[in-house]
């Protein structure tokens, strides 16, 4: 298969023990997450820049989930939002679980590397982190990211990564009851999708 310069294609700390079929499952999943917020963070960036004009616009390899036919996930943001004419990037991450102990983003995401190795946050992105368990959210700068944690291993993705300690992170999360009902769309969603691939 030929390889696209523009494609990152699936490597084994993203699929660690998955067998192919289920990590293409999870970026299903992570699709259908993106796709149902995309109305909500639109209106939660007009609160946010208020008397500014909002656009938001998917973004990502998933934008028409085309990495079903090519095997990969583009290097571009999950979302781009137009605030006034100017372009601002968001990553999106969700969780699922209670009880994390740290909250975790991909070196990739938050930083870029400078010719003399240092890390640096990028500039004009975000971040938005929902916890599904308790309907709350974040918006949150990489600048903040990179101040607030500290780059160790994270087991499960065999990589290392910044690492957001729980009693830090919880601090910014806000209740939002829009949620409510988006996290039953996912949910709902995701329960077809997982009869697809039992």
């Amino acid at each position: 298969m030929a390889i696209d310069s523009k494609t990152v294609y699936a490597q084994s700390s993203d699929i660690k023990s998955r067998t192919y079929l289920e990590y293409r499952k999870d970026m299903k999943k992570k699709a259908i997450a993106e796709l149902e917020i995309m109305d909500w963070l639109e209106n939660k960036l007009k609160e946010l820049y208020k008397n500014k004009s909002i656009k938001v616009n998917k973004s990502g390899g998933d934008e028409f989930l085309w990495f079903l036919r090519k095997g990969g996930i583009s290097r571009k943001p999950d979302f781009v939002a137009d605030i006034n004419g100017e372009k601002k990037e968001f990553e999106f991450q969700y969780a699922e679980k209670e009880g994390l102990e740290f909250y975790d983003f991909k070196v990739s995401k938050v930083a870029r590397r400078n010719k003399d190795k240092s890390l640096e946050p990028i500039k004009n992105k975000s971040v938005i982190y929902i916890y599904k368990p308790q309907r709350k959210y974040a918006i949150i700068e990489t600048e903040w990211i990179f101040k607030n944690s500290k780059i160790d291993m994270v087991e499960a993705w065999r990589t290392s990564a910044f690492r957001v300690p729980k009693a830090k992170f919880e601090e910014i999360l806000k209740y939002d009851t829009g949620l409510k009902q988006i996290c039953k769309q996912i949910d709902a969603k995701n329960y077809i999708l997982n009869f697809q691939h039992y």
